[in-house]
C-alpha cells in the first residue's frame, strides 16, 4: 500500500504515546490494524486521538494483504491469494535428542502409575510414550505419589512413581518430598535434571549455578538435598543409557522405603553446557525387520515407510510379515543413540 504511511510498533507495553502522537499529526486519518480484540485501538482512543479500527477491520481470523485492502479501500481485493495448504495434525512432541525420551520410554513399560508434573516432560503422557498418568499443577507429582503409596500399600499394591523437573522441584517440590520422607512414604521420585528451566525459555534456577542475570552463584546440590531431607536411597542416572535406567527404576520400585532417582543430562538445546551432538544415525534396510520399536519412541527424525508406497526396487524384506521399514532424517538426528538401544536386530547404525 504505497499510498499509505505506516507506523510499526515493536513494543506495545508501555505504549509509546509520544511516537504515536507524532505519527498521528502527520496523517489525514489514523487506522489501527490489529488482529482479534482492539487492545491498541482502545489505548489510542484513551489518549484522545481519533482512530479507525474495528469499525473497519474484522474481529476474527488472521489478516493478510487481501483482508486489509478490502477493508481500507471498501472494494474487492485484487491481491492474489495462494491456495490454503492443509497440514496434517501434529501433536506437540519432545525435541530430537531430548533426555526425557529415554526415561519415559522406560517408565511407560514399567506398568506402574506415574504421577507427573509441569514441564517439557508432560508431553510424555501422549502416545506413543504414554509414560505419565496424571498432571495437576507444579509440585503435585510428589504429593500425589506419596498419597497413592499410602493408599495402595494398605491394599497390598506396589510402589508408584512421581516425576518432577529440576526447576519445578526447587519451586514447589522440596516441601512434599520432606513430607514424604517424614511420613514414611514409599514412592520413587524421579527428578528430571536437565540443568535449566527448559519449557519456558532456559531460565536459571538455584540448581544451575547462575542467577537470572547470568552471574555465577552457589549451585544447589539436589543429591545432597534429598539426602538431608531424609530420603533412604538417592541415585543418579543418565537417561541416554536405557539399560541402566531400566535396572535402576526396577531396583528402586522393589526396594522398601522412599527413593529419589535424579535423571541428569542437559537439555539438548542448552548451549552453555555444550550438549554433545554426535554423528546422526541411519537405518540399515538390509537388517530392519519392521518391528517399529524405534517408532515407539516418538522421536521426530524417525519415520515409517510402507512397502506399498515404495518403488519395487527399493523394497528389502527381512521378515515374513514385514510391511515396511523405518528411516531416520539425518538433518534432525542428534545421535543420542536411544533408538539404537531399543532396536533388537542392530539395524540402526552411525552415518558414515
Amino acid at each position: 500500500f504505497p499510498e499509505f504511511s505506516y507506523l510499526k510498533l515493536g513494543m506495545v507495553h508501555p505504549l509509546p504515546e509520544k511516537l504515536i502522537r507524532e505519527f498521528a499529526a502527520k496523517v489525514k486519518k489514523l487506522y489501527v490494524i490489529e488482529e482479534l480484540d482492539p487492545f491498541i485501538e482502545e489505548q489510542i482512543r484513551a489518549m484522545g486521538l481519533e482512530v479507525a479500527g474495528k469499525d473497519v477491520f474484522p474481529f476474527t481470523n488472521e489478516f493478510d494483504p487481501g483482508v486489509i485492502e478490502t477493508a481500507l479501500k471498501d472494494k474487492k481485493t485484487t491481491t492474489v491469494r495462494l491456495p490454503e495448504v492443509v497440514i496434517p495434525p501434529r501433536p506437540p512432541n519432545l525435541c530430537p535428542g531430548c533426555p526425557h525420551r529415554g526415561l519415559f520410554h522406560v517408565l511407560g513399560k514399567l506398568k506402574t502409575f506415574v504421577a507427573g508434573d509441569i514441564g517439557c516432560y508432560t508431553l510424555s503422557f501422549m502416545k506413543p510414550l504414554e509414560g505419565m498418568h496424571s498432571c495437576i499443577c507444579m509440585g503435585a507429582s510428589i504429593g500425589m505419589a506419596h498419597g497413592m503409596s499410602k493408599a495402595l500399600k494398605e491394599k497390598g499394591k506396589g510402589k508408584v512413581v512421581g516425576v518432577i523437573g529440576d526447576g519445578t522441584f526447587l519451586h514447589s517440590g522440596i516441601t512434599p518430598l520432606l513430607n514424604m520422607a517424614y511420613n514414611q512414604g514409599e514412592a520413587v521420585i524421579v527428578i528430571c535434571d536437565n540443568r535449566t528451566t527448559a519449557m519456558t525459555g532456559m531460565q536459571e534456577h538455584p540448581g544451575t549455578g547462575y542467577t537470572l542475570q547470568g552471574a555465577k552463584a552457589k549451585e544447589l546440590d539436589i543429591f545432597a538435598l534429598a539426602k538431608v531431607l531424609g530420603i533412604d536411597s538417592v541415585r543418579v542416572i543418565d537417561p541416554y543409557d536405557i539399560k541402566n535406567t531400566r535396572e535402576v527404576m526396577r531396583e528402586e520400585l522393589a526396594r522398601p522405603g522412599s527413593s529419589v532417582v535424579i535423571s541428569r543430562r542437559s537439555c539438548v538445546l542448552f548451549k552453555r553446557h555444550e550438549t554433545e551432538i554426535r554423528k546422526p544415525l541411519r537405518v540399515d534396510a538390509n537388517k530392519c525387520v519392521g518391528c517399529r520399536n524405534c517408532i515407539g519412541l516418538g522421536c521426530p527424525p524417525i519415520a515409517w515407510r510402507k512397502f506399498a508406497d515404495m518403488p519395487a526396487d527399493q523394497v528389502i524384506k527381512n521378515a515374513k510379515k514385514q510391511e515396511g521399514n523405518s528411516f531416520i532424517d539425518a538433518d534432525l538426528c542428534t545421535g543420542c543413540t536411544i533408538c539404537q538401544q531399543v532396536c533388537k536386530v542392530g539395524a540402526i547404525v552411525e552415518e558414515e
